[in-house]
Formats: structure tokens, C-alpha cells, sequence
């Protein structure tokens, strides 16, 4: 049986809803849920712009930065971001009952507020301790706001959209390695089709429609963002407090492009 959006009508236990009211109010919180994390997408990466990292723009990394300071650099984005799943997947599948508890309003006004006061820690600081803790800032509240959308969806669903997602991450940062300046040209562009796609969203989610067409058009968005943030990255001084940065930037366009791709896979799933 296909499921119903992201789910299967049925036993809460088993993968599903007790009625088709309960499948339409959690659709709905779901849409508010991933409006609300392409929004951040659209505020980081405006904030980034505006913060000197920009495509041409960010300061380019020291020459005495060898090949060595940029695997360190690099093996510290990686580790945030794997910091970063963990942290939701114990949210999501440890501390179920307690992050269901938080109404849904506190949890999407809470997000917004923690995330823009992570941003703001991690772009003034040069701390690394402090730098952390505002990217703990963005990460919890994700995990928080992401725990009732995965609640009721199949491991095997969310498995499988972790890899897709891994196999489009290597790709694109493999492509963004080949092509940097191609990347780092459509900072703008992206950010323009990212506000358009949001508006769209919006304006369907006002008539209670969706559109499977946005959904692969952000997949889209997103993969094209992780490999812009990857070379805006290798563009950066290869400290831990840009480390962090870079990371904070790719782990919120990871989400996207994850909660996504469980979207697309979860309607089309027989």
C-alpha cells in the first residue's frame, strides 16, 4: 500500500494514524515544519551573504594553510555535522515522549528564535567553545521541531533517504572539488529560487494543497546549496570557529534536503 503523505493510515505502533483527522492535522504541522527549516535556509544563507561569506567574497584561506590545516578543517565539519544527526536521532528516537510534549507552536516559535541566535553566536564569535554552543543553538530545537514530523514514519523510509542523501552530498561536494567557481557564482541565484520556492509553498499551503513538483525542486535547491556552502568553505581561514560555520550552514541544508527526499519517498513508496 502506498502511504498517505508521509505515512500509512493505521496503528500509531505500526506506522500510522488512528483516523484520517489525526493524518490531516499532522500533514499540516508537517508543512509547517519544513516551511520553517527552508526559511532558515533562506535566513543563514542571506545572513552568510551579509556576513562576508559570499561567493568571490569570503576571505580567502592564508597560503600558510597547507594541505594538512585544510583536512583538519575539514574533518572538523564533518564531525559537527555527524555531532549533529546524532543529536536529532537521539531526540527523534530516545527522548521520544518528551519532545512530543512540547506543543507544536512553542516548538516552531522556540526554533526560530534559538536558530537565529545560533547564527548570530556563530558569526560574531571566534571562540570555538562558544562557537559550539550556538551550534547547539540550531541543532536541539532542529531535533525538537523534526521529532513529531518522524515519529510515525518507517525506519526503512528514513534509512533509505539517509543514503540517497549521502550518495547526492558526496556527489555534490565532489562536483563543487572539480568546479568550485561554478559553485561559488550562483550563491544569489539559489537564494532567489530558494525565496520563490517558499512563496510558492506558502501560497499553496493557504489553500491546503501541495505539490510534489516543489519537492524535487528543493532536492534540487538543496543539493546545488551543499555543494555552494562546500566551496564557500574551502574559501574560509581553516580555523575551528569557521569550522563550525561552514558546518552549521550544510547541516540546515542537509535537513532540508533529508526531510525532502522522506517526503518524496514516503508518497511514492508501494
Amino acid at each position: 500500500m502506498a502511504d498517505n503523505n508521509f505515512f500509512n493510515n493505521g496503528n500509531p505502533a505500526d506506522g500510522g494514524y488512528r483516523n484520517t483527522a489525526d493524518a490531516d492535522a499532522q500533514q499540516k504541522q508537517n508543512e509547517t515544519v519544513m516551511n520553517a527549516v527552508a526559511a532558515t535556509s533562506a535566513m543563514q544563507h542571506g545572513f552568510g551573504l551579509g556576513s562576508g561569506m559570499a561567493a568571490l567574497g569570503a576571505p580567502a584561506a592564508p597560503a600558510e594553510e597547507g594541505r594538512d590545516a585544510t583536512m583538519r578543517f575539514n574533518i572538523t565539519i564533518g564531525l559537527m555535522l555527524l555531532y549533529g544527526f546524532v543529536v536529532n536521532a537521539i531526540l527523534c528516537f530516545v527522548f521520544t515522549d518528551a519532545v512530543m510534549a512540547v506543543p507544536a507552536p512553542v516548538a516552531v516559535i522556540g526554533y526560530f528564535v534559538l536558530a537565529f541566535v545560533g547564527m548570530a553566536i556563530c558569526h560574531k564569535t571566534e571562540n570555538p567553545v562558544v562557537g559550539f554552543i550556538g551550534y547547539n543553538f540550531i541543532v536541539i530545537p532542529m531535533g525538537i521541531l523534526l521529532t513529531p514530523m518522524l515519529t510515525y514514519v518507517r525506519f526503512e523510509t528514513i534509512r533509505y533517504a539517509f543514503c540517497v542523501m549521502g550518495v547526492i552530498t558526496v556527489l555534490v561536494i565532489g562536483a563543487a572539488y572539480l568546479y568550485p567557481q561554478f559553485f561559488l557564482s550562483i550563491g544569489k541565484m539559489l537564494l532567489s529560487c530558494l525565496v520563490i520556492g517558499l512563496i510558492a509553498e506558502l501560497v499553496l499551503w493557504c489553500f491546503g494543497l501541495t505539490s510534489g513538483v516543489l519537492d524535487f525542486a528543493f532536492v534540487g535547491i538543496f543539493s546545488a546549496y551543499i555543494g555552494y556552502d562546500w566551496a564557500i568553505a574551502q574559501q574560509q581561514p581553516k580555523t575551528t570557529p569557521s569550522a563550525i560555520r561552514c558546518a552549521y550552514m550544510m547541516y540546515v541544508d542537509l535537513i532540508n534536503l533529508l526531510i525532502r527526499l522522506i517526503r518524496i519517498l514516503a508518497k511514492n513508496r508501494d
